[in-house]
């Protein structure tokens, strides 16, 4: 079944349900007393150490430090309006968002992120558990350290309101199962393992539609073993299928009520095909490398050379190797003829998979007292800890603001992507706005509206009067505020005329002072407001017939 090592791994891939492995002295060799008290000489005391730090750091990073993002906030916007699915996305990020505001109150950003920085803790216990499934309790350990080493997993999926946290949570969920199923340990009830693997996945699309690409790389894993075959003979695959699909019906519900919009935005970019461009293949290759972290995007995918050779005589890394490259190739191929516009991250729910493989090759080397591998492992250790300081120290100070803002053009200016607006609120309360009757509140780009609503979202509703306003569209119905005054807010770089922008939907926009947005005492951004009176109804805003009245 699963449990197949060639020789060279025997000595500590022992397998599910036998004796606890022995430990690798090499790597404990050096560790204090002190730390052997902490428990860091067994593998569930480093796995809860690094549950237990990451999950600080976090905390603390949410709390003080580092602000939201355009996506993020895009996200926390959208979440304030219940429905059955979302334009971009299935609905499970934005039910949980929204759930969490209902509940608490409160629509601050550790509050709101505090959810998806517990998701990810999960995920590392069940990061666990499956190299201890596949391999032994030291291999799952080390998967489970490795994960929190990585910029992508550590930081944007493991913290951020994003519909990314859910879904690498249970992908694994449902991999998991499969795992258990494919095992050598005969499980108790294999209807009930694969129910709850349909379960997992259903709950994995309901937050990112690839989710199917699981299903696929679990049907290459079957094709290709013998042992495993005899799956499409039996009615678990199927039954767990169709449960998938029973828990994702929310957003096919919603997609037939809305002509399968949210399908077909999705698609487009797949299909949309202009040519074959190699610059954007480079470019995304390299985007993944910076995402995921050089220190580990390169080993990573050293580990996988190893299981490439062994191929299906050891079927724990074939399963691996099988899940794992499917998404992986499928987006890296598609960037050869579209523009992925920085999204590098939707290989995630492959890289995943490959972290049981570094710890294995980690391990191996750890063991042969490599000396680069200890250094290595020193450094990985501490990148996450400079990042998060670098880019926590832009927050609060904006260094890399103040050095690049003489080299680049002020729209080019990532640095102020993740800065929150935050005396927008205070601003808008002492010109008594916030609760002034029969106003709403307009932005000119989807980018900006998340950053708008998350400083009035609970006072007043936030539209994005565009062409591309996306699931904001359907969030309110624009021309219920007919008759309504409204405040026109933006920057110079999404708003450069606002008459000719929106000169004829209102009787008249008059210009009102700007409100500066500050970031470590320094002025780094002017927003423009204007109070437009009495809305004529008549934007044509996208997708109008379809949006809903929000309460």
């Amino acid at each position: 079944m699963l449990k197949v090592y060639s020789a060279e791994t025997a000595n500590y891939a022992k397998g599910p349900g036998a004796a606890p492995s022995e430990p690798p002295r090499h790597i404990l060799q050096n560790i204090p007393k002190q730390m052997e008290r902490l428990g860091l000489n067994a593998p569930i005391g480093i796995v809860f150490w690094t549950i237990g730090i990451g999950t600080c750091v976090r905390l603390l990073c949410a709390a003080f430090a580092i602000d939201l993002t355009f996506g993020e906030a895009y996200y926390i916007a959208n979440a304030r309006h219940f429905a059955l699915s979302y334009f971009d996305h299935p609905p499970l990020a934005f039910w949980l968002a929204g759930a969490t505001m209902k509940l608490t109150g409160s629509d601050a950003l550790i509050v709101v992120r505090i959810p998806f920085i517990a998701l990810f803790a999960a995920t590392t216990w069940l990061m666990y558990r499956v190299g201890t499934l596949l391999f032994d309790e030291w291999v799952g350990a080390f998967s489970a350290l490795l994960l929190n080493l990585s910029p992508l997993f550590s930081l944007s999926m493991g913290a951020w309101v994003e519909p990314d946290g859910p879904l690498i949570f249970f992908v694994f969920a449902s991999a998991l199962c499969i795992i258990r199923l494919a095992s050598n340990n005969k499980p108790t009830s294999e209807t009930w393992l694969w129910a709850q693997a349909g379960f997992w996945l259903g709950l994995a699309l309901l937050s990112k539609y690839y989710a199917v690409l699981l299903p696929v790389g679990v049907t290459l894993f079957a094709l290709t073993s013998r042992e495993h075959r005899i799956w499409f003979g039996k009615p678990g695959p199927y039954m767990a299928c169709v449960i998938a699909v029973a828990v994702f019906s929310p957003a096919l519900i919603w997609n037939i009520q809305h002509h399968w919009v949210s399908f077909g935005f999705q698609s487009e970019r797949a299909i949309d095909f202009t040519g074959f461009n190699i610059r954007f293949l480079i470019t995304n290759i390299l985007g993944q490398a910076v995402f995921v972290g050089p220190w580990i995007w390169i080993p990573i995918l050293k580990a996988c050379g190893r299981p490439l050779q062994e191929g299906r005589t050891n079927l724990a890394s074939w399963f691996l190797l099988c899940v794992a490259w499917v998404p992986i190739l499928f987006f890296t191929i598609m960037s050869l003829w579209m523009q992925t516009h920085g999204h590098y991250h939707w290989q995630a729910p492959g890289y995943i998979f490959l972290f049981p493989l570094l710890a294995r090759l980690t391990i191996d080397k750890l063991e042969n007292r490599d000396a680069f591998t200890f250094k290595w492992l020193r450094w990985s250790i501490l990148a996450p800890f400079i990042i998060m300081a670098l880019v926590a120290g832009e927050a609060a100070t904006g260094w890399a603001h103040s050095l690049l803002s003489k080299s680049i053009r002020p729209e080019h200016d990532f640095t102020l992507d993740t800065l929150e607006w935050k005396e927008l609120r205070a601003a808008l309360a002492e010109r008594q706005y916030l609760h002034k009757p029969r106003l709403f509140v307009v932005t000119e780009n989807r980018f900006e509206v998340g950053k708008v609503d998350l400083e009035v979202g609970r006072f007043l509703p936030v539209v994005c009067m565009c062409q591309d306003p996306r699931d904001i569209a359907f969030g309110w119905n624009l021309p219920s505020f007919s008759g309504w005054d409204a405040l026109i807010i933006g920057t110079d770089f999404q708003v450069p005329s606002v008459q000719i922008a929106y000169g004829r939907y209102f009787q008249s926009i008059e210009r009102e002072d700007d409100i500066v947005i500050h970031r470590g005492g320094k002025a780094v951004l002017n927003l423009h407001v204007y109070f437009a009176r009495h809305y004529l109804g008549s934007y044509p805003l996208p997708f109008s017939t379809d949006a809903q009245t929000s309460n």
